[in-house]
């Protein structure tokens, strides 16, 4: 006859398989949060991982631009910025950012009492930056970019030495200038001294300008959209622009700017007038979004982006592609105009040089703050950087006022900025889609193609996070926690069937050696 066991021998037993069950149980649980941790930490090792290859091809991408556009030891290069503006900053605006052509043509004449003088065809041409404010065209730039005088075109005509002498004999006899002077800078310029060219050129500001007249004018703007430099051919004696479907013309709407005044507030340091001026181009185009200088102190950072002039030879560029040179520094001053309180002038330790007159600078959110106008250039020809200073954005929307402009926004810009944020986040997929779609509706963007290519190569890498991409993985993630919860369980039980198994195996057997043999009657 079998024994029951005592109660309190069954409740420690199970008390016993309770605790095993739960010790399993947890163990179980700290497997799993041990393979969900491995793979989550590996999601932010690959999220880092896909920021840093965004900035770094985006760091390729433009420090591409400089074999062909920064010599050495002239600008500070794309691997010198700062890295974080290189998406919202650099990236997102450099498009919408344009060098400026302006042309100018007349048939100059000069008459004092009996003396006068004649230049047929006198053409002049000058270069500067600008940005592009609203998705219809308009262009912001300096009033001093646009502007056009017969003296100018009077000026570079004389590198001829036959036109140099027939002035310089017109100056003696107006009385602007004794004849011994004009002999011996005559003599200066036909021999290429560099300071006697340079004092001919000074000698127009001794022509009053009652006796200046100009007949037959052309004046012709041009903005270059992309990468494919603006370049002047010649026709009928004439300067012309060889527009293209890059090299667009332009029309100037408005301008506040005087000559005169500009001139003497270089000389005074004191600026005392306006310099901004608004351009027309006909079509859809990037655009940059216009700020304030408030939201700007010193010790802040500020970006330009402008086209150097000397870098690439300005109009009369031997090379095949050119785009703007992109600087950094900090605001040192902010003063105010001597004329008005309310119009500010920045001063920079940002370095510009001639050409980028009227580019923007940017704050740190990407906005344009103001207009690079002046500069300091500590070097004899000119031929470098100097700190930059910036004209208040302000005054130039107080143009826009004036002339009741509307700035339109959306189409490429809002495509461009939600491309480079997928492209960022490593949402190639998506970024692929938007920058096709970019270079349908813009196919002057330069930086496009190159940064398509970079997402193309990383689509299906770990720094993948496009949709299509992460339902795959996330797929794999929960097949792997799933399968490791299933094999964890799977262990736990084999491990418990065996247990209980032999345990019961090893009762049976203590059972029976208790029970008394049986005999026969």
């Amino acid at each position: 006859m079998l024994r029951s066991q005592p109660s309190h021998h069954i409740a420690r037993k199970l008390k016993k398989t309770l605790l095993f069950m739960i010790g399993g149980g947890i163990v179980a649980l700290l497997l799993l949060f041990f393979v969900i941790f491995t793979i989550t930490n590996n999601i932010a090792n690959d999220s880092a991982k896909t920021e840093q290859t965004a900035l770094s091809g985006m760091s390729d991408v433009l420090s591409a631009q400089k074999d062909f556009t920064l010599p050495d030891n002239t600008s500070n290069i794309p691997t010198m910025l700062d890295k974080a503006t290189l998406v919202k900053v650099v990236a997102q605006n450099q498009p919408a950012v344009v060098r400026i052509l302006t042309v100018y043509c007349g048939d100059i004449k000069l008459v004092s009492g009996s003396a006068s003088f004649s230049e047929k065809d006198a053409c002049s041409a000058g270069v500067g930056s600008g940005s592009f404010i609203s998705s219809d065209g308009y262009v912001a730039t300096n009033g001093h970019v646009v502007a056009v005088s017969p003296k100018s075109s009077l000026v570079d005509s004389l590198s001829s030495t036959d036109t140099a002498s027939r002035y310089l004999n017109y100056l003696v006899a107006a009385g602007l200038m004794d004849k011994s002077a004009a002999t011996s800078l005559y003599t200066g310029v036909k021999n290429d001294v560099s300071t006697a060219v340079t004092a001919l050129e000074a000698t127009v500001d001794l022509v009053p300008a009652a006796t200046l007249s100009s007949s037959n004018v052309d004046v012709q703007y041009a903005v270059q959209l992309s990468n494919d430099p603006v370049r002047i051919n010649s026709l009928n004696n004439r300067l012309v622009v060889g527009f293209t479907d890059t090299i667009v013309r332009a029309r100037l709407v408005a301008q506040d700017y005087d000559q005169a005044t500009a001139d003497q507030s270089l000389i005074s340091g004191q600026f005392t007038s306006s310099d901004v001026a608004l351009l027309k181009v006909s079509g859809s185009f990037p655009y940059v979004t216009l700020g304030t200088s408030s939201s700007v102190t010193i010790g802040d950072q500020l970006t330009a982006i402008g086209f150097p002039a000397f870098i690439d030879n300005s109009v009369n560029t031997d090379q095949w592609q050119t785009v703007p040179s992109i600087t950094q520094g900090k605001v040192t001053d902010i003063s105010s105009d001597a004329a008005r309180s309310n119009r500010k002038i920045i001063s920079t330790s940002v370095p510009i040089a001639q050409g980028e007159s009227g580019g923007p600078s940017f704050n740190n959110a990407g906005e344009q703050i103001g207009l690079n106008t002046y500069t300091e250039l500590k070097c004899a020809d000119l031929k470098c950087f100097g700190d930059g200073f910036v004209r208040d954005i302000a005054d130039f929307k107080v143009l826009l006022q004036k002339n009741n402009i509307t700035l339109k926004t959306g189409g490429v810009t809002d495509d461009w900025k939600q491309g480079l944020a997928a492209y960022t986040s490593g949402n190639y997929s998506e970024a692929l889609m938007l920058f096709k779609k970019v270079q349908t509706e813009y196919p002057a963007n330069y930086l496009v193609s190159p940064l398509a290519r970079i997402a193309r190569e990383q689509v299906g890498t770990s720094t993948d996070t496009s949709s299509s991409f992460q339902i795959r993985t996330a797929t794999i993630v929960v097949m792997i926690i799933v399968g490791s919860g299933l094999l964890i369980l799977a262990a736990i039980i084999t491990v418990l069937i065996v247990y209980f198994t032999r345990r019961h195996h090893r009762e049976e057997a203590a059972v029976r050696a208790q029970i008394p043999p049986t005999t026969s009657i």
